[in-house]
């Protein structure tokens, strides 16, 4: 859902998108006529939450100043500034987990993670996002807002643009939600932490992507809406990578509107739930397996030992016969009680969600009902994956020291630190990357294609 670990894919990505991810002004539109009907109707409901101020607005605010991990300075803030950083706060520490790449031992968005794009040296850090008069993000308002819709890289004489940062999701959220981010790093206490220079001179992409007129990063291409408010529906329904369901009514479209726009714009949730998250040309979002999982994660060895895990799957939602969101027992309870707990609360015993869904679902927890509900509504109505993207995904693999860690029947992997030896029929029974040998799981390999892939 988020860029928390550095892609191996990450530079032939970037490189295509320079060439190809913006189109002209004058690219013909391909909305259907049935698409023109939905994208009226939702601009006919009243869209209370893009009103500054407004209950939506408020209730947003106030709870992202309860949940803000550091205190703000505010005090010289009007009233209308305050909600404003409460807004930012609501986004940076509930629906975009900024904090996933850019907290660190130095402090709260001081940043200083590295990100390692490649094995020639490529390295690129985290910024210190804290207004540090000598460390910490010195950008204007101006120049924020181009880095978030271009990837621009003000950072120290960069000439190419930022990469491992999702700003190409992040570019799609309104003017109002991007100044109250803005807003809200300005009112974080600086935390002195100098970030190593990026090295990435010499990679083949360009220093910008100029940003579009038009949503063009789906199977169907829609022009934004003018309207700029905060967590707008109707930007939602315009920036949903895949065609409208057609039996909505005006509230469900609504809030379907609001979940697309929270996905698309801050989640990501395609960056982790779709494999791969691009087409082969990297253009635009691979629609074809959109939310369909798949996703290899590595998780960084010294939280193996603490999240009892070793490399995990991103899960299939959308498939038609193996999504979650279509399994029998889906409903809005049960997605409710998993984000609440960060844990599987449909089984017995629950196991914890798999990294990193576990880290971000520790922040969807805090999110509003209103808004948590609008992102189930959102993922239920968008059209099931069909065909050979639509499969079962193994679970994660279990970390051990001994057996003793591990179930009944298993062995504890010396090479790996993994549970294997659980009995099994076919591959995907067994934990990721694992493989049935002998009616038994084997730790993957040494040249195992799916750890090799794993980010």
């Amino acid at each position: 859902m988020k860029s928390h670990v550095a892609r191996t894919g990450w530079i032939p990505y970037v490189a295509v998108a320079a060439l190809g991810c913006t189109q002209p002004d004058t690219a013909p539109m391909k909305s259907s006529a049935s698409e023109a009907l939905t994208l009226e109707s939702i601009s006919s409901v009243q869209t209370e939450d893009a009103e500054a101020g407004g209950s939506a607005f408020r209730a947003r605010s106030q709870r992202g100043l309860e949940i803000s991990p550091v205190p703000l300075q505010t005090s010289e803030l009007t009233h209308e500034e305050k909600l404003r950083v409460g807004l930012g706060s609501y986004i940076v520490n509930g629906t975009a987990d900024c904090g996933g790449c850019h907290s660190s031992p130095a402090g709260f968005l001081s940043g200083g993670n590295p990100f390692f794009l490649d094995r020639a040296g490529h390295v690129v850090w985290s910024r210190n996002l804290t207004p540090d008069a000598t460390t910490g993000m010195s950008l204007t308002e101006g120049q924020f807002f181009e880095v978030m819709r271009t990837g621009k890289d003000f950072h120290r004489d960069q000439i190419k643009m930022l990469v491992v940062m999702p700003w190409l999701i992040f570019r799609w959220m309104s003017d109002e939600d991007l100044k109250a981010i803005y807003a809200y790093l300005r009112a974080l206490p600086p935390v002195h932490n100098l970030v190593p220079p990026d090295n990435k001179s010499d990679l083949p992409v360009p220093g910008s992507i100029p940003f579009p007129n038009l949503y063009n990063d789906g199977e169907v291409d829609r022009r934004l809406p003018r309207e700029q408010g905060s967590f707008s529906a109707r930007r939602g329904v315009a920036i949903a990578p895949r065609a409208q369901p057609h039996d909505l009514e005006d509230d469900d479209l609504r809030s379907y509107g609001l979940g697309s726009y929270v996905a698309n714009s801050m989640m990501a949730c395609n960056e982790c739930h779709t494999n791969p998250d691009r087409t082969a040309d990297s253009r635009k979002i691979n629609t074809p397996a959109y939310l369909s999982g798949g996703t290899v994660f590595g998780v960084p060895p010294p939280l193996q030992p603490l999240m009892r895990q070793v490399r995990t799957t991103s899960a299939n939602l959308k498939g038609a016969t193996h999504g979650f969101f279509n399994e029998p027992d889906d409903s809005y309870a049960r997605f409710r009680e998993i984000i609440r707990t960060q844990s599987h609360a449909d089984e017995s015993p629950p196991r914890p969600l798999g990294f990193p869904m576990n880290l971000i679902a520790g922040n969807l927890a805090k999110v509003l009902e209103h808004d948590l509900k609008a992102i189930y509504t959102y993922v239920k109505g968008v059209p099931p994956v069909t065909g050979p993207n639509d499969q079962p995904r193994q679970a994660y693999a279990r970390f051990c020291s001994t057996a003793a860690d591990c179930h009944a029947g298993e062995s504890c992997s010396a090479a790996t630190n993994e549970c294997v030896g659980k009995a099994c029929t076919a591959d995907v029974e067994c934990d990721t990357c694992q493989t049935c040998n002998a009616s038994a799981c084997a730790a993957p390999a040494a040249d195992s294609a799916c750890v090799a892939s794993a980010r």
